[in-house]
């Protein structure tokens, strides 16, 4: 049956130009931005845009730039499930004998296929470009943070499963994807602002995006190392007081995969409950 899925939502995104277009858009927004960032020399002594290509740093900046265009995998996720209501193909299926669990797993397998596929797209760039810029190819050194790509996987995830909750909300493909930016900013910003500091933290939208954070740039392009007495360095943005304490990375994970599973789990309950 997951074949079957599989086959099902590979012919409906393909045949659809938008899909193909977004994705190309995607794909080329996220070279792009690497390329230029490759080609740029700081003026500051001591400092190399270099090292943010070499391993293990990279795994850190390439997951956080990708993460820039995870917006364009939710309007992907919005545009297609949009599409099974405005031309009632949910309806079609289910007449021609899928469940509306099988609708709701079709849309999950899509969405895991993108997810997969953004995933393999960072994982060859930081090989390629890591190898080429590399010094240390040690086994730690190029795979010692290679954990952060499988966590930039879940943010993937848990971006176009909020995509998809939205859509099923909503039913309108403008509407959607107005409704999923203006969740982003101002919605959830203003909710959170009137919870005290601490429980900010806490909310879908900081869990999700708080997954890939922004590499700590100074500590990573030095060519120095600047340590405190406590041993962490010195150039760290939160050791200079510019960023909070942020949540351990298991909890964040934690929580991250809780919220995916509650957008899927309510996307279940509301496409079983309404009507087609």
């Amino acid at each position: 049956m997951i074949r079957k899925l599989f086959q099902i939502e590979k012919i409906k995104a393909l045949s659809y130009p938008a899909f193909k277009t977004l994705m190309i858009i995607h794909f080329l927004l996220f070279f792009l931005v690497v390329l230029i960032v490759s080609q740029v020399n700081f003026s500051f002594p001591g400092f190399s845009v270099t090292k943010l290509y070499q391993f293990p740093n990279i795994w850190e900046f390439f997951p956080w730039v990708a993460s820039w265009f995870n917006l364009f995998l939710a309007i992907v996720v919005i545009l297609l499930v949009g599409n099974e209501f405005s031309f009632r193909t949910f309806r079609q299926n289910v007449i021609d004998g899928l469940s509306r669990n099988d609708l709701i797993r079709g849309k999950i397998i899509l969405i895991f296929s993108i997810a997969v596929y953004t995933f393999l797209m960072v994982l060859i760039a930081i090989l390629i470009f890591g190898l080429i810029n590399s010094d240390d190819y040690s086994m730690g050194a190029i795979f010692g943070k290679s954990y952060l790509l499988l966590i930039y996987f879940i943010q993937a995830l848990g971006y176009m499963s909020l995509g998809l909750l939205i859509t099923i909300m909503f039913r309108n493909n403008a509407l959607s994807i107005i409704m999923f930016i203006l969740y982003f900013f101002p919605i959830e910003p203003i909710i959170r602002w009137i919870f005290e500091a601490h429980a900010r933290r806490y909310f879908p939208i900081k869990i999700i995006s708080n997954l890939t954070p922004m590499p700590e740039f100074l500590t990573m392009t030095s060519e120095k190392t600047f340590t405190t007495s406590s041993g962490t360095s010195a150039l760290d943005f939160q050791e200079m007081g510019l960023t909070i304490e942020p949540l351990s990375v298991g909890l964040n994970v934690g929580l991250a995969v809780i919220y995916i599973l509650v957008f899927l789990g309510i996307s279940t309950y509301l496409l079983n409950k309404k009507n087609l």
